[in-house]
């Protein structure tokens, strides 16, 4: 599948997928550690079923107790496993052990290469209604390179229900970090993408999120002041386009990727318009809509929409290009993944049937192992 993979026979662990998995995991770690006398990178489970109980502890483990990538994969493709399948399964294992599936040219990112700038992404889950107890999880993702390829996440859990990151200063200031670590200089334009919010909530977004930003800068450094552009990205709408023209419509009957609407259903003076960047697979595409709240970069609409639409082409799980800015997809995937890290207590799922009373969440929320902070572990 295009790895270098210079031993040819690691060690198998056979195991009972009923068992403990900490233990389970611990010991494959070690028995790959002591076989290559090395450091493991990687860990490949191979499922019996797609049950999300199994997988949700082996990434909890890996994740937060034993801090290794791990990849797993359906026992029924092991023995006839497609082209397409190893593929899409080869993307994944190359990013989580620090490589690369493609990147854009400096040509077509100038604002992104020209200068030291960092790209990143925000989105909060709330909790399942059945279990009121667990709290929000607000993620956010940042490119580390000047090709918009590699990227480090940033994982807090919040209030229950709350919709404004409550931690965003210490995220952003824990990526920049990393950015400076990374690349040795620090960024000096801010480009941000925020999922997840309503029109009603734009007035606590900028008064929240983007004064936490500044803030964030400014604690590491008085004088540091980047350039910040602040883009709401909303897919919860009710706007579809259909072409008039038959040779203007892709094989479904959709769009062609990469169209842009900046009149007449937009905002009549605020910068905001609709791209339609996938190419339909079934059924009618629906766009996303990218609404800028703040930008002192002074972006103007072609130069901004022809910089997200090339970003949806880098999502390193697909080979084509994507529904939402990558920085945001990768946001979505953190809070899918984090879920995973929760653990309640039996005094906390009893509080939210027993009592009438807001529940509060008494269990624990794992920390990802620092170990993996240098690779894509969440892909």
């Amino acid at each position: 599948i295009g790895l270098n993979i210079p031993n040819k026979a690691p060690p198998i662990l056979h195991a009972n997928p009923q068992g403990n998995i900490d233990a389970i995991l611990k010991q494959a770690w070690l028995r790959a550690g002591t076989a290559a006398n090395a450091q493991p990178q990687l860990i490949i489970c191979v499922l019996p079923n797609t049950g999300e109980q199994l997988y949700a502890e082996i990434k909890r483990v890996s994740d937060t107790v034993i801090g290794i990538a791990t990849q797993c994969i359906q026992a029924r493709h092991m023995m006839q496993a497609k082209k397409q399948y190893c593929g899409n399964v080869g993307l994944k294992m190359n990013v989580k052990l620090g490589g690369m599936n493609w990147f854009l040219g400096s040509n077509d990112i100038p604002f992104i290469s020209d200068r030291p700038t960092i790209v990143m992404g925000a989105d909060v889950t709330h909790s399942n209604p059945n279990n009121p107890a667990s709290p929000s999880i607000a993620t956010l993702c940042a490119t580390m390179d000047a090709k918009a390829s590699r990227y480090a996440a940033s994982i807090r859990c919040q209030t229950a229900k709350s919709d404004i990151i409550s931690d965003l200063a210490d995220m952003v200031r824990e990526l920049l970090k990393n950015f400076y670590q990374t690349c040795g200089r620090k960024p000096e334009r801010i480009l941000f993408y925020r999922d997840g919010v309503s029109e009603g909530q734009f007035a606590q977004i900028m008064e929240g999120e983007i004064k936490a930003i500044k803030v964030a800068c400014q604690s590491l450094d008085i004088t540091y002041r980047p350039t910040i552009t602040f883009v709401i990205v909303q897919k919860r709408h009710h706007t579809r386009f259909f072409p008039i023209i038959g040779k203007d419509a892709d094989r479904t009957g959709n769009c062609l990727p990469g169209t842009v609407v900046e009149t007449m259903i937009i905002h009549p003076f605020e910068f905001d318009f609709y791209l339609q960047s996938h190419a339909g697979l079934q059924g009618t595409s629906r766009p996303t809509h990218y609404h800028v709240l703040w930008d002192e970069n002074e972006f103007d609409p072609d130069s901004l929409q022809t910089l997200t639409y090339y970003l949806t082409y880098t999502f390193a799980r697909c080979t084509r290009a994507v529904s939402l800015v990558t920085p945001v997809g990768y946001a979505h995937l953190l809070c899918r993944r984090a879920r995973y890290y929760t653990q309640h207590s039996s005094s906390s799922e009893a509080a939210s049937f027993s009592s009438e009373e807001e529940p509060t969440f008494s269990g624990t929320f794992g920390t990802v192992m620092p170990d993996l902070a240098k690779v894509m572990w969440f892909m």
